[in-house]
């Protein structure tokens, strides 16, 4: 358990990411988080696109603010989203775009999850 100190730093940092403040009193032992980094291997290649989602994880704000650190939220990538990486797409990796069949898969949900404070 956190002290008094360490969980106030908590709740300032998960706030200055987008989190309410009470999110560190009402956390949910287990979580899905959604990738607003695309994630890359060590050739630069992209592994896991923006929208894509990390689920069955642990929902303790230490382990949600580490991750929020890396483009990892609870809530999925959308046009109000305010994290750094949505904020300024020009340092997003370039993709190509891939045939698939006509299809192009929306992986931006306009609904933010319960958590965010807008």
């Amino acid at each position: 358990m956190a002290g008094i100190t360490e969980r106030n730093q908590q709740k300032l940092d998960l706030a200055n990411v987008g989190y309410s403040l009470k999110y560190i009193d009402e956390w949910q032992p287990k979580t899905t988080l959604y990738r607003h980094k695309a994630s890359l291997n060590v050739e630069g290649e992209i592994v896991r696109e923006v929208g894509t989602t990390v689920g069955n994880v642990p929902g303790s704000p230490d382990y949600v603010l580490r991750k929020a650190r890396i483009g990892l939220f609870q809530w999925p990538p959308s046009d109000g989203c305010v994290c750094p990486w949505c904020q300024e797409p020009s340092k997003a990796p370039k993709v190509e775009k891939q045939e698939t069949g006509g299809e192009e898969k929306n992986t931006s949900p306009s609904k933010l999850g319960p958590h965010y404070k807008g």
